[in-house]
This record gives structure tokens, C-alpha cells and sequence, in this order.
């Protein structure tokens, strides 16, 4: 139960992070945890295929920076 608990905790905060990040941001982070590769993500998104590794990095660093600056290190 416990550890049902802190699960559920961890996703509720990571959604609140995602809902603070720029959408496009946040598009690229969750289609990555559903694994979508680079290609299909510019597609679904409209974005210049060589862009979204760049994006995709800088999504990455949005999120680590407001996760930590929420909730700490962890």
C-alpha cells in the first residue's frame, strides 16, 4: 500500500509539471514515454524534424529544472 501510495504521488507530481511546462514541451515528453520515435514525433507535432531533438533536450532540462525547483532533488 505504501508503495501504491508513493507511486501515485510521483505521477501526480509529474503531471503537475508537465501542466506547467510549454505545451509543445510537454507534448514532446509524453510522447516520448510512449515511445514514439524522433520522426513520428515531428510529424504529430508539426514541427521541423531536425528540430526535435533540440526541443525534445530543452523539454528535458525545463522539466528537471521546475521538477526540482517543486519538489527538491529526488
Amino acid at each position: 500500500p505504501e508503495e501504491a501510495l508513493a507511486q501515485i504521488e510521483q505521477q501526480a507530481r509529474v503531471r503537475q509539471v508537465l501542466a506547467s511546462l510549454k505545451p509543445e514541451q510537454s507534448a514532446l515528453l509524453v510522447l516520448r514515454s510512449e515511445g514514439y520515435t524522433l520522426g513520428e514525433m515531428a510529424s504529430i507535432l508539426s514541427i521541423n524534424p531536425s528540430s526535435v531533438g533540440t526541443l525534445l533536450a530543452r523539454a528535458d532540462t525545463a522539466f528537471r529544472k521546475e521538477y526540482v525547483n517543486r519538489y527538491g532533488e529526488r
